[in-house]
């Protein structure tokens, strides 16, 4: 039996990479992908080694970084432009048959915009574009006002009710720390109402609805714009997705990159440290707006990477992913998304990045503390105790598939049920009608409060109204005392004004992108670690070893031809996304490809064998063909991959 490889293209690079071969200096190469509407380019960075007998990169599997998609979000251009500098440098080993792409600026004009010298700095991640938010055929003609001249966009809290503007009071000044505005506790009256810095320039009676910065207009959020669960109609969604040519640009771009197994989006969503949950879907109920189950496994693995080299062990709570570039790659793409912000509030980093739970909640339970279990347990307790219908705690701790059968119970009720269901609704506790509210929105019930699981340490419960949290626990509270200390250009003291329309009021509020982007002594570090985590999603990429083919004489002029594929990756070679995504085949072995064997002549076997994915960690498939052949004979066998390319083989049916 002989075997010959045709050599070249991936071919090559299997044979190679198998014998492991060394490691040329990688290259860094750039090319530009699209163009903002300002002119600004959009660039691909690829790492890749190109030495002999390598692949050309785009038949390997790859992992794509993109950042800058916030305008605001300025720390994910800079350390994925700085990461793409170091890698070869630093990871050389880790590309190895694999490849790297950086996009570091996919919105280009919002990220020029944001850190412009020429107007006030506003808090907006938006790619600028005029638009008619509040629909009166003038465009970006009321955008907030810097009314002090200090240089930012910040919040005016006036005194309310004002009823020339019918605005009403929905906050409070903080007793502990009067910079904070909050929500009222139960036996507190809101005394303010709290807004962006501006003034009503179009004279329609509202403030800052129509211009970059402020409350509509000003440009689309491109992380609202792509396809999957695009929220229409929301303002910054634009007129439909894909309407920017960045958009178009990027999503154009990595679907002809077939060789992209995961991706890594930098912004201001996080799926690492917080691992979206599986069983949640779109309308159609077939388009996760979390994960697959199949996929879960994966995420694990790496939120523990993640943790471990960051030391993240929690993340605030970002805004929703419909929409979202992170979540069309996962959900249409059909590759691992993981999202990350790249640095969070320092007291959610552990020194030695140690955690306890894998990252599938923002609340850490305490160790020591108690159990899941025991604080279902005693939350059931304490609701029935507090007069909650069994209806509503059972609802509270249903799995999604269990709330879709009781929805429709529901909707089956008659009328007069209906309404004695409604009446119970309605005079359930606030903070439960908070949790319903949260389910039914397509969230996770964000369980009793705190407050109550410290006290079920502590063998008492706590009085049922929710306590509002102290100061320093407060997530502004915390910002504040880290700013304190370490940034105290941050927060714009408070300063009374005599508002042109509004009166007496106050403007001041954290700097626009304070909570976002660390101060620059930071990003040394901050490469450091997205480098090393992004080195580490490249070594779980998948890989496949061919063993064979191998001819077997089995009777006279009959010969028995098989190939075994062996993933000896990490990760499967198709997500469970993608294999039900459907947007790329899985791995095909077609035997006799030119088809010039009759079709009579192959006795057992389909011609072409597919498998939808191989499991990673040495999993296999085989493939098998009997075929009628005279010794001597010839015939080819190809090998196709999305990830790995085509591999075809010259076999000979010959004696051992």
């Amino acid at each position: 039996m002989t075997r010959s490889v045709c050599v070249g293209g991936v071919a090559a690079f299997w044979v190679a990479a198998l014998a492991g071969a060394s490691i040329a200096a990688p290259t860094v190469e750039r090319e530009t992908i699209g163009t903002s509407p300002a002119g600004a380019p959009i660039e691909v960075i690829t790492i890749a080694d190109r030495g002999a007998g390598m692949t050309d990169p785009g038949d390997r599997p790859a992992l794509a970084i993109i950042a800058g998609v916030q305008g605001h979000h300025q720390i994910g251009a800079i350390v994925s432009e700085a990461l793409a500098g170091r890698f070869a440098d630093e990871h050389a080993e880790t590309l190895a048959g694999r490849t790297l792409y950086v996009i570091p600026r996919l919105n280009p004009d919002g990220l020029a915009r944001f850190r412009s010298a020429d107007d006030p700095a506003a808090l907006s991640g938006r790619a600028p574009e005029s638009r008619d938010a509040d629909r009166d055929r003038r465009f970006d003609e009321d955008p907030p006002n810097d009314l002090n001249g200090d240089g930012v966009i910040t919040m005016m809290r006036v005194p309310a009710p004002v009823d020339a503007y019918g605005l009403r009071a929905t906050h409070v000044i903080d007793g502990d720390d009067p910079r904070i505005m909050r929500e009222p506790k139960d036996d507190e009256r809101a005394t303010h109402a709290v807004m962006i810095e501006g003034v009503d320039d179009d004279g329609d009676g509202r403030f800052n609805e129509d211009g970059w910065g402020g409350t509509g207009g000003g440009g689309v959020d491109l992380d609202m714009h792509f396809p999957t669960h695009w929220p229409e109609h929301t303002d910054g969604a634009g007129m439909f997705p894909l309407d920017r040519p960045e958009a178009q640009a990027v999503v154009e771009w990595l679907q002809s990159r077939t060789n992209i197994a995961a991706v890594i989006v930098m912004g201001p969503h996080d799926t690492i440290v917080s691992t979206p949950k599986s069983g949640q879907y779109g309308p159609a109920g077939r388009v996760p707006k979390g994960i697959e189950k199949g996929d879960g496994a994966v995420y694990e693995m790496a939120a523990e990477s993640f943790k471990e080299i960051t030391g993240i062990t929690k993340t605030e709570a970002g805004p929703d992913r419909d929409g979202s570039l992170l979540q069309w790659c996962y959900a249409d793409l059909g590759v691992y998304a993981f999202g990350t912000p790249v640095w969070v509030r320092p007291d959610l980093v552990e020194s030695d990045g140690s955690d306890d739970k894998g990252g599938e909640d923002e609340t850490e339970q305490e160790a020591g503390g108690p159990t899941p279990e025991a604080i279902e347990a005693a939350d059931r307790a304490d609701l029935a105790d507090r007069g909650v219908g069994q209806i509503f705690i059972d609802y509270l701790y249903m799995t999604a598939d269990e709330r879709a059968v009781t929805q429709a119970e529901m909707e089956a009720m008659s009328q007069a049920e209906l309404e004695t269901l409604m009446t119970q609704y309605s005079e359930l506790p606030e903070d439960v009608q908070s949790r319903l509210t949260v389910i039914q929105n397509g969230g996770e019930d964000p369980g009793p409060s705190e407050e109550f699981i410290a006290a079920m340490g502590e063998g008492e419960a706590p009085e049922p109204a929710k306590e509002q949290k102290s100061r320093g626990d407060s997530p502004d509270g915390k910002w504040l005392a880290w700013i304190d200390e370490n940034a105290p250009e941050g927060f714009v003291e408070w300063e009374s004004y005599n508002h042109p329309q509004l009166g007496t009021g106050e403007s001041g509020g954290f700097v626009p992108g304070v909570r976002v982007n660390p101060p620059a002594s930071m990003r040394e570090t901050l490469t450091q670690q997205q480098t090393a985590f992004a080195a580490s999603v490249l070594e779980m990429l998948p890989s496949l070893e061919v063993e064979g083919p191998v001819v077997e004489r089995v009777g006279s002029g009959v010969w028995r031809v098989s190939i075994t594929l062996r993933n000896t990756g990490t990760l499967p070679t198709k997500s469970a996304i993608g294999v039900k995504a459907r947007r790329l085949p899985g791995i095909v072995c077609v035997l006799d490809p030119d088809q010039e064997v009759d079709t009579g002549n192959i006795i057992s076997g389909s011609r072409v064998v597919r498998f939808a994915k191989i499991d990673g960690r040495g999993e296999s498939e085989r493939a098998e063909w009997l075929v009628v052949a005279e010794a001597g004979d010839s015939m080819d066998l190809e090998v196709r991959s999305p990830l790995f390319g085509t591999a075809r083989y010259e076999l000979t049916m010959e004696e051992n």
